[in-house]
């Protein structure tokens, strides 16, 4: 098995564990080295050598929960027992130790530093115990370089929980930013699903908006003309299911993406080259168009295909519902080097309803949809009364882009 997934195992394990495993710890070290003072060490200070060791051992066991206190308590019992013992108690020892790199590694920054300083004294103070039964000519050498010894081993020990430290904080700093990315990684989900909605809505718009007025258009002129002309009445039947149709099944498509189980429909977006069948269906609905295109036509983005295609597709639609039958509406396409110029433009009512002092209504949501789409794809567009107040205008410009 690879080594660091174990470490990664045991960390997980660990890590919400830390006061149990450390008293586990203090317990295995009170019990090999503080219970045999009573067999091996018989003496007069056994009873106090034992107080000490135990209680640097209960202290060892919050040496990660509460590194300050610990050090200190065990900092503290290794002075007196430098003071006041004439032989190092091996819990002490161990504990002295183990506090100080614990220090290192978890303590504050006070407590980092202090530990630095009390160690090196404790060492070269604890320096004479160990060498105390050097011979007498040479008890200054040995001591001097014992403490020596002592004093880059507790540097030693305190770089190695400094080490250790800094790998915590680098965990931790990872932790943090893999966080960050993920909440992130969710806000951006979350953005991308509201311009999805966004973009559903809007298509949804479109499609009904534009089915519903050739169908109200068409059930009009069918319902007066057929006592007149059955044939009429029927032809306009018949195209009022063909665009309920193909409002469902464009429908059904946008409504396909929102599926999670099961294949999705897909259909291809309309471009510029449905727009003779876009401008057949309004024709069919009672609206006079005249199309036109100036420039060397070409092949252009999806995204502007489709932008065109709606924002025509809107203003028709538009022309319909504010216009009615009685107007002319005129779509003419200017190709230019590097975008396409479009204008819509109707003559205004012409059933005798309006006068001088007519206005164009003000723009919707549909004039809002079609600046929006326009913009999305770095366009722009423009809507208003004509100069003559008859009749409505709308231009778009969109960058064409490259053909996929």
């Amino acid at each position: 098995m690879n080594t660091q997934r174990i470490l990664e195992r045991w960390n997980r394990f660990a890590e919400p564990r830390q006061l149990l495993l450390d008293a586990l710890l203090s317990l295995a070290i009170a019990t090999v080295t503080v219970l045999p003072e009573l067999w091996e060490q018989m003496g007069p200070n056994v009873w106090w050598r034992m107080l000490l060791g135990t209680t640097c051992c209960v202290a060892l066991a919050y040496r990660r929960t509460r590194p300050d206190l610990a050090g200190a308590v065990i900092a503290s019992a290794a002075f007196v027992h430098i003071v006041v013992d004439e032989q190092l108690s091996p819990a002490v020892t161990i504990t002295a130790v183990i506090g100080l790199y614990s220090m290192a590694a978890y303590g504050s920054t006070w407590g980092t530093r202090a530990a630095l300083v009390l160690g090196v004294i404790g060492g070269v103070g604890s320096s004479g115990r160990f060498y105390s039964e050097a011979p007498q000519s040479r008890s200054f050498e040995y001591n001097a370089i014992g403490a020596s010894f002592l004093a880059a081993l507790t540097v030693g020990i305190w770089a190695t929980g400094m080490l250790r430290r800094s790998r915590m904080r680098e965990v931790s700093s990872l932790r943090e930013r893999a966080r960050l990315l993920e909440l992130e990684r969710a806000q951006e989900s979350e953005l991308a699903a509201i311009g999805e909605r966004t973009r559903i809505a809007r298509e949804m718009h479109d499609i009904i908006a534009h089915t519903l007025t050739v169908v109200i258009a068409q059930a009009d002129g069918g319902r007066y003309a057929a006592e007149q002309d059955p044939g009429a009445a029927a032809r306009a039947l018949e195209t009022i299911a063909e665009n309920g149709r193909q409002a469902l099944a464009d429908m059904r498509s946008l409504l396909g993406v929102l599926r999670e189980d099961g294949p999705r429909e897909v259909r291809a977006v309309p471009g510029i080259a449905d727009l003779p069948d876009l401008l057949a269906v309004v024709r069919a609905g009672g609206l006079p168009v005249t199309y036109s295109t100036s420039g060397p036509e070409r092949a252009v983005s999806a995204g502007c295909g489709l932008t065109a295609y709606r924002i025509i597709q809107e203003s028709l639609t538009n022309v319909l519902k504010h216009a009615g039958l009685g107007a002319d509406a005129d779509v003419r396409l200017r190709w230019e080097p590097d975008q396409l110029r479009i204008t819509i433009i109707d003559d205004g009512r012409t059933d005798g309803m309006v006068d001088a002092d007519w206005v164009a209504p003000a723009g919707g949501k549909g004039l809002l949809g079609m600046r929006e789409r326009a913009e999305l794809h770095g366009g722009s567009m423009t809507a208003g009364p004509r100069r003559d107040h008859r009749g409505y205008r709308v231009e778009a410009v969109l960058p064409t882009g490259e053909a996929l």
